[in-house]
């Protein structure tokens, strides 16, 4: 250990970094993370863990800071303002607030502790704030990644172990069931144990529960259909009936195509287009009771050991099972994410449940932007990105240009999406006809800026993300300058220009004012009748519009 009294250079701190920490214990392994940083500014450092147990985690985290000592007389004391300060904190992509501090230390040397971490994956945040240099250690028994962001977001895309362990669970519930099937008392006792595996603790005897049953039995029929493909779908409904014994729930198979072809070929012209007398109906009705009673007591037969229904069922879940176990674990997450997907609040009450909200997928979109000269104002990303389905998406940009910032607007609306401290606020985006279209604004100020290269990295809860319209990302944009001098009217009106589209595009429209503080009201009008607007001080920005070549003239005011 080095003392207060003592000063050492770079290369000596470096050195003493290496044999600084000892984690010995007997019959086990550490999983060891450093990271030594040196830098001349005040400028804070961020880095994240990503830790996942099905156990309690504790975590030995170690942390020097390098310091400047001031000297007074004989002594070398140093103060509260240069100490390092190491912040850790729960943390996730999705919510704007960080979450409650976990962990504070303040050292002018060395200063280790224990951190401790509840049962499933966690993610923290670790902020790091020295004058010079830090160096963080840290040691556990559990495998954790601790790095940039770029070295933990990727690993949590997968699902967490307590979502595996649950989902295996009821997989094996299932299977249990299905290897029992021909058996009367031992089946009895595996459809108990199947719902006990996929019902949430404290869902019994409670309203939800009915939905909840209805959510498993649409989620483990996707499964069915997913294994199997189209073949033999007719056999597979009929063992899944048998299986969970539900003849109202009609809503699984409207979507299966199944004899739909066989019966149109066996369907007669003569009933095409005519409408049924009061007897026929009658009749029909007296048919369709026959059948029903007909394929309930088959499916009551097929749960009796020893029947042909029996015999049959059991061959068609077992060949089921066998493909089932050939990828056991991708089936068992590819069930529970399918019920997780339902959005039924029971599935709130799982344990796994709380690791959703570490669960992240992204996709990046580079471009690049060449050298700007000082005191302009130009576009750097502009792309329209279809949404399949309702979902949450976080919008993040990586730039080292000093004023950028981003806009979403909604194609079908022309509504954009708020800000919350100049950044896009999460929120959910609803499927729309033409999309979102993504718009990255810059200005240089009174420096230029070198060329280089601009991400956007959109973040969800789980694929599939927005989409490309395109295959590929554009970074090449026509632009159109016109710069004149404001004269003063009774209107107000600083300017107006008719504009002639010939070809369908989108375009940006920009107003920037030399006075900062006058406010600007910029609008598009179609045959004088307002279409979007928007108000700024100084600056005013319509980041996306449509303009249609069918409309000959547009005016913008």
């Amino acid at each position: 250990a080095v003392s207060r009294e003592t000063w050492i250079s770079f290369e000596d701190f470096c050195v003493c970094f290496q044999s600084l920490y000892v984690f010995h214990k007997p019959h086990t392994y550490a999983y060891n993370y450093q990271k030594t940083y040196f830098k001349s500014t005040d400028d804070r450092a961020f880095y994240y863990l990503s830790v996942d147990s099905l156990m309690p985690i504790e975590i030995l985290v170690s942390f020097s800071a390098l310091v400047q000592w001031n000297t007074n007389g004989d002594k070398q004391e140093c103060t509260s303002i240069s100490k390092g300060v190491l912040i850790v904190e729960h943390f996730s992509w999705k919510c704007l607030t960080r979450g409650k501090p976990v962990l504070k230390m303040h050292t002018a040397a060395t200063k280790a502790t224990v951190l401790h971490l509840p049962v499933g994956r966690n993610i923290l945040l670790f902020t790091v704030n020295s004058p010079i240099g830090h160096h963080i250690h840290l040691c556990s028994m559990v495998p954790c990644v601790f790095g940039e962001e770029d070295a933990v977001m990727p690993g949590l895309e997968q699902e967490s172990h307590r979502f595996i362990k649950q989902a295996t669970a009821i997989l094996e519930a299932i299977g249990n069931v299905i290897n029992n099937f021909s058996s009367k008392p031992e089946l009895s006792k595996a459809l108990k144990e199947l719902e006990l595996a996929h019902c949430p603790p404290g869902l019994h005897g409670t309203e939800m529960a009915a939905e909840h049953f209805k959510v498993f039995k649409s989620a483990f029929w996707y499964l069915i259909k997913y294994v199997s493909g189209s073949a033999a779908l007719h056999s597979y409904r009929f063992a899944f009936r048998s299986l969970t014994l539900d003849f109202k729930d009609t809503e699984l198979f409207n979507d299966d195509n199944f004899s739909s072809e066989s019966f149109e070929k066996s369907s007669c012209s003569s009933w095409q287009n005519r409408t049924p007398t009061s007897e026929e109906e009658a009749a029909a009705l007296k048919l369709q009771a026959f059948w029903r009673g007909t394929y309930v007591r088959k499916i009551v037969n097929s749960r009796k050991p020893g029947t042909k229904e029996n015999t049959d069922v059991k061959e068609t879940l077992q060949k089921l099972w066998t493909v089932i176990e050939l990828d056991f674990e991708y089936c068992a997450v590819t069930l529970l994410r399918e019920m997780f997907k339902r959005n039924c609040k029971s599935i709130e009450m799982f344990p796994c449940y709380e690791d959703e909200h570490c669960k992240v997928c992204f996709d990046d979109y580079s471009v690049t932007y060449a050298d700007q000269p000082p005191n302009v104002w130009f576009v750097v990303f502009r792309e329209v990105f279809l949404v399949s389905q309702d979902m949450l998406v976080v919008p993040k940009v990586y730039t080292t240009i000093p004023s950028c910032r981003l806009h979403v607007v909604d194609n079908d609306t022309l509504e954009e999406m708020p800000h919350v401290f100049f950044k896009v606020a999460p929120r959910v985006y609803l499927k729309n006809k033409k999309g979102y279209t993504f718009m990255a604004e810059a200005s240089t100020g009174d420096q230029p800026v070198a060329a280089g290269r601009w991400k956007l990295r959109l973040i969800g809860s789980h694929r599939p993300l927005p989409l490309l319209s395109r295959e590929a990302v554009n970074d090449a944009y026509s632009a159109r300058e016109i710069k004149e001098y404001y004269i003063p009217n009774d209107k107000n009106v600083m300017f107006r220009y008719s504009v002639k589209v010939t070809v369908p595009h989108v375009a940006t429209v920009q107003v920037q004012t030399s006075k900062s503080d006058v406010f600007i009201k910029l609008q598009i009008l179609d045959n004088n009748e307002e279409v979007v607007s928007v108000t700024g001080k100084g600056h005013a920005l319509i980041p996306a519009f449509n303009f249609l070549s069918n409309e000959p003239f547009l005016s913008a005011q």
